[in-house]
């Protein structure tokens, strides 16, 4: 998934997805492709207002992507600066997929940068947009980057935190040496995270906030008597201020868990009017957070021949990946092999298939689809695939190898299991 950024002034902008797919309010974009294919990925419109052009030529920077060498655009203008009556330009987006993988928790950021030319001052003080990327998160955690394009120096109040809790921990620091009775706090390294307005915690830190920042060094709302290598954490609603280059950049971790969780971030402006239409004040961007859940596959002997029951080398099988609940299977997910041997010493007997084939079918579910996928309790579905059963009635004890792979397509709200009778698909006979 990559992120869509702007920054316009004077002027309106339209986004029209071609093979991507655009959503959060056309602000990301996700699209699937092989290696060496080139697609088309949407097209950004930029129209000057009435009685504005653009004085300069709408750029777009693929510098913050994984490989910018692979995008390329196709300008359709109305106007020209030359002639300085460029009112409309048309960017079209395309992308060559490489040859070498993508980092999977890389972001790519698209950036454009337009302004339309006024007879009045330029703005300032104001917030235009933002980049963020809203999916679900695994339950081992993760770091999402917030940015939000303005005028430089123009601030806003920004949290983030668990809806209707606490505040997530944003950063931490080591103190560099003792401190006595100060609010001047020497830190081991400068941190580009740490903001003013954070609260302010640790061992024997009395509760304050951050008062300025300057290099490796922070002043704290109140006086503090700390020791060299004592870790302060940084969390709580913070002043984010644009910089020169019109953006603000944060990253956001998010720590592990062992329930479900919802975050919010939230951006809300400090000067009335700060915020331009159709940025609200405040917005909440939301992230959810699952608990890992447990699919059990387990193997019975409900109803057992007359030579008695099988021996089984295995009788239960878990896939305890991570908790996708998009509908997408994960990059770095591996199916579960269901591997297992059903034998007996049973004498003048020997294994013979079941009434029943070796199907998706044969698993408990809700429901089934023939030879696709099960639904389990919670909305739980798990497709299976390469069935196989190999006889071997040539010794004493006579075995049966039985395999198949479990792919969870999509994890439900809670543990589930599902059982395979080997007794449906296995039998004996003299």
């Amino acid at each position: 998934m990559g992120t869509i950024v702007s920054k316009i002034r004077n002027c309106t902008e339209t986004t029209t997805a071609i093979d991507a797919t655009l959503s959060n309010n056309n602000t990301t974009f996700t699209v699937t492709g092989f290696p060496g294919q080139t697609k088309r990925l949407f097209k950004k419109q930029f129209t000057a207002i009435t009685n504005h052009v653009f004085s300069s030529e709408p750029t777009v920077d693929f510098s913050d992507t994984s490989f910018p060498q692979n995008y390329t655009v196709t300008n359709v203008d109305t106007g020209s600066i030359a002639g300085g009556d460029l009112t409309v330009r048309e960017t079209t987006v395309r992308y060559l997929f490489p040859y070498q993988p993508v980092d999977e928790d890389s972001e790519e950021s698209i950036f454009f940068n337009t302004l339309g030319s006024a007879n009045f001052p330029p703005s300032t003080g104001k917030i235009y947009s933002y980049g963020f990327d809203e999916s679900d998160i695994g339950s081992d955690g993760g770091v999402k980057t917030l940015k939000v394009i303005g005028d430089t120096a123009a601030t806003l109040t920004v949290t983030a935190k668990i809806s209707g809790g606490a505040d997530i921990e944003l950063t931490t620091a080591v103190v560099e040496s003792n401190v006595s009775s100060s609010t001047s706090i020497p830190l081991q390294v400068s941190n580009s995270s740490i903001h003013v307005g954070m609260t302010v915690s640790g061992s024997g830190v009395a509760d304050c906030t951050v008062v300025s920042i300057t290099g490796a060094s922070i002043v704290l709302s109140l006086a503090q008597t700390l020791t060299a290598n004592t870790v302060l954490s940084f969390k709580g609603p913070f002043t984010a201020t644009i910089g020169s280059d019109g953006v603000f950049s944060i990253p956001i971790p998010f720590p592990a868990t062992s329930t479900n969780l919802t975050y919010n971030v939230v951006l809300t402006q400090i000067a009335a009017g700060s915020f331009v239409s159709p940025l609200l004040s405040p917005t909440t961007l939301v992230v959810k957070q699952y608990k890992p859940t447990i699919i059990t596959f387990a193997i019975t002997n409900n109803n057992p021949p007359a030579s008695g029951s099988f021996t089984l080398s295995s009788n239960s099988f878990t896939d305890s990946g991570q908790a996708n609940r998009n509908n997408s299977i994960l990059l770095s997910y591996e199916p579960t092999e269901i591997l297992f041997t059903a034998s007996t010493s049973a004498s003048g007997y020997s294994i013979i298939l079941g009434a029943q084939e070796f199907t998706t079918q044969r698993w408990s579910s809700l429901t089934a689809a023939p030879g696709k996928y099960i639904t389990l309790t919670g909305g739980t579905s798990v497709a299976f695939s390469e069935f196989s059963i190999v006889i071997d009635n040539s010794q004493s004890t006579k075995v049966a190898t039985v395999r198949c792979l479990a792919t969870v397509l999509f994890h439900g709200s809670s543990d589930q299991t599902t059982n395979l009778n080997i007794n449906d698909i296995l039998t004996t006979q003299q």
